[in-house]
């Protein structure tokens, strides 16, 4: 009788001490969870798929591919250039972002209150505008998916120049495409906020 007495009163601490196995084991299951969709993460981070001199190499494209968005604003008065020949600028800038809600720095009124790219665009060719880029910083700063650069652009607006500095997000990241019938993860560069 003594013996039932004993196993009815550590009957509770069993079945206590055996959810509290099961709550660890839950809880070593979530931990193992997240740190597989951080590897995965890190599996798809710049640093992990490339050398530091493709780093290198890919960090120029991108700042080629800042400077072309500046050669497309100055297309927007160029002599030669029609209303078709504006809208196919117009596309091949929009191609060059993440996407068309990126906020830009307002570089065409004393607030600069950021705006968004096609306001930037719409400033752009309703007003005689010049802009030139320099001076891109030489300690580039990478993140898991985007680079980020600092420069200047000199904004000659009506006559007037105004010098602006500027930090821009450049993401670099994996999408896959299809060549025929094969699919293929390639790396894409796109200009980010500003």
């Amino acid at each position: 009788m003594k013996k039932a007495m004993y196993l009815f009163l550590l009957f509770p601490f069993l079945i206590f001490s055996q959810s509290n196995s099961t709550t660890t084991s839950n809880q070593e299951s979530v931990s193992a969870k997240q740190l597989n969709t951080n590897a995965a993460v890190k599996m798809n981070s710049i640093q992990s798929q490339f050398s530091n001199a493709s780093i290198v190499e890919y960090q120029n494209q991108a700042i080629n591919t800042i400077k072309d968005f500046y050669n497309y604003i100055n297309l927007y008065h160029s002599s030669e250039i029609t209303n078709e020949l504006k809208v196919e600028v117009d596309k091949s800038i929009q191609n060059l972002f993440l996407t068309n809600s990126i906020q830009l720095k307002n570089v065409f009124d004393s607030t600069e209150k950021p705006i968004s790219l096609n306001d930037f665009l719409s400033k752009c060719k309703k007003q005689s505008v010049v802009v030139s880029v320099s001076n891109f910083n030489q300690s580039k700063t990478t993140s898991d998916s985007f680079f980020t650069f600092q420069y200047t652009i000199q904004v000659t607006l009506n006559s007037n120049t105004t010098s602006h500095s500027v930090i821009q997000k450049v993401y670099f990241f994996p999408s896959e495409k299809q060549f025929g019938a094969t699919k293929k993860n390639v790396w894409q560069l796109k200009l980010g906020e500003f």
